[in-house]
């Protein structure tokens, strides 16, 4: 028992030292996302010298919200003798008969309707198909899901116009459905740091960021001059951005500039999106850590780039913690390990237990006007949150290893259903079902741990044990029973 309680107090004290390190990563970038810009003078260009533009549309299957997307993007202010619009179209469902009648009834808009023969290299095969069928120097991307906003073009083409080493424009995402429920505002808060810490932080302090896969425009002498479209990773624009930024290329951040889309409404859809961002993470670790290193991008840009790139590595960290940390807690009550020297782990885990939720308190305020009560409640919020990561950790872990190894597979897309806070229903379940590796035994066992552990936390009248295993019940729970439940509350 002595060995194991060893063993075992040793590889959750690396653990908490690499939670340490990522947390204070992120304070750097919370610090640093304050630092005031130089103002830039953006030239103002006459309409006679403006470039032609493109924006791609990738759809697969998307019948709920492809109008609304097409009324959207049509309502962009821009030449209309400049403005191309590529409907990328691998649908194998009504979504292209909605396509034809949107484009046959607007005959006054330039849109393409371009289907190919199979869906080979999936988004980035799409991507890269129209790419060759257009002589546009910019190209504009949005997701389904997405509502750009009229004056899109006219605040993101001035930053190439001011610099030709601009390749990328990349807006904030907002939500339309932020308020559906405690899954969707969990979503939120993630989503929010990301763009107001993350990204704001890493443009500000001269790291790489990444083109978010929609609502940016790309310079396309950029998309070419790094390689083009490749769809060896699940993250297609991960490893574009990184490719690009590693020649020299410069990407810009608009946080005011925001692209309204969809929050996933179901558990598994959520799930299905963060898998294939953490694994094509982890795939693009394989493919561009080194040439990131070779680049002749600074010391703090290869450094900050790496732990961009190892981010969904947190979710091994976050696995760990969630088996190790209550064995530990027992093994010391018993006596079989020596806490005496502790000072530092106490250290880490005390700044990490502050420091982690004020930064997403701060990149959730950043991003959007915040009521007292909301702050309040951040809190309930920010637990949900730790409560619904905890639930998919072990999927995410497979994910990661599956990347690591370069063990590839398709890209699913997360299934959007036009929804509101107004309108909670649903239409259909026929996007919902997908196949996937069976791990429902394992989370079961540990669903069954976090029992004992919570029986453990009322023996022992410890908080500490008490929230932990709370927490990892209601992950669990939610991930076993209601993964494809609508919750609307």
């Amino acid at each position: 028992m002595t060995i194991f309680a060893t063993i075992l107090y040793t590889l959750w004290q690396i653990v908490n030292v690499l939670l340490f390190i990522y947390v204070i990563v992120e304070t750097v970038l919370l610090i640093s996302s304050f630092i005031r810009e130089k103002r830039i003078n953006l030239p103002k260009q006459k309409e006679s010298n403006l470039p032609k533009v493109c924006i791609q549309l990738p759809v697969f299957n998307e019948k709920y919200v492809i109008e609304r997307l097409l009324a959207s993007v049509t309502k962009i202010e821009y030449p209309r003798e400049l403005l191309e619009i590529q409907v990328l179209d691998d649908s194998t469902d009504e979504t292209s008969t909605i396509i034809s009648e949107y484009i046959a009834n607007h005959p006054e808009e330039n849109i393409q309707h371009i289907q190919r023969n199979d869906r080979s290299g999936f988004k980035a095969g799409a991507l890269d198909y129209g790419l060759k069928k257009t002589d546009a120097k910019f190209i504009a991307i949005f997701d389904a899901d997405f509502i750009p906003k009229p004056d899109f073009l006219k605040t993101s083409l001035p930053y190439f116009f001011e610099n030709a080493q601009v390749g990328v424009v990349q807006s904030r995402w907002a939500h339309t459905n932020e308020h559906f429920s405690f899954l969707t505002r969990a979503q939120a808060i993630m989503l929010n740091t990301h763009f107001s810490i993350e990204q704001m932080g890493r443009t500000k302090s001269g790291a790489f960021i990444n083109f978010n896969g929609t609502a940016g425009i790309w310079r396309k002498e950029c998309i070419e001059d790094a390689g083009g479209w490749k769809s060896d990773t699940l993250t297609e624009d991960l490893d574009l951005s990184f490719r690009a930024q590693s020649r020299g290329w410069k990407f810009q951040y608009l946080h005011n500039l925001t692209s309204p889309a969809e929050l996933p409404v179901t558990l598994d859809a959520y799930k299905t999106q963060q898998f294939r961002w953490s694994k094509g993470a982890a795939e693009c670790i394989r493919k561009n850590l080194i040439p990131l290193w070779k680049s002749p991008a600074s010391f703090w840009a290869k450094f900050a780039g790496s732990f961009h790139l190892f981010n969904s590595s947190i979710y091994i960290i976050v696995l760990l913690l969630i088996i190790a940390s209550p064995l530990i807690f027992w093994l010391k009550n018993l006596g079989y390990i020596d806490a005496s020297k502790e000072s530092f782990i106490n250290f880490a885990t005390i700044f990490t237990s502050c420091a982690l939720p004020f930064i997403f308190l701060v990149g959730h305020i950043r991003a959007k006007s915040i009521k007292p009560l909301q702050i309040i409640l951040f809190p309930i919020q920010f637990y949900l949150f730790l409560a619904i990561s905890t639930g998919i950790s072990l999927y995410m872990v497979l994910g990661v290893i599956q990347g690591y190894l370069g063990n590839q597979s398709p890209f699913i897309r997360t299934p959007k259903f036009n929804l509101s806070t107004d309108k909670k229903e649903v239409e259909s379940e026929e996007y919902t079902t997908k196949k996937e590796v069976n791990i429902k035994g394992i989370e079961f066992a540990l669903l069954l741990y976090a029992i004992f552990v919570f029986t453990l936390g009322i023996i022992y009248a410890n908080i500490f044990m008490f929230l932990y295993a709370l927490l990892m019940i209601i992950g669990f729970s939610l991930k076993l029973f209601a993964a494809q439940k609508v919750f609307k509350f």
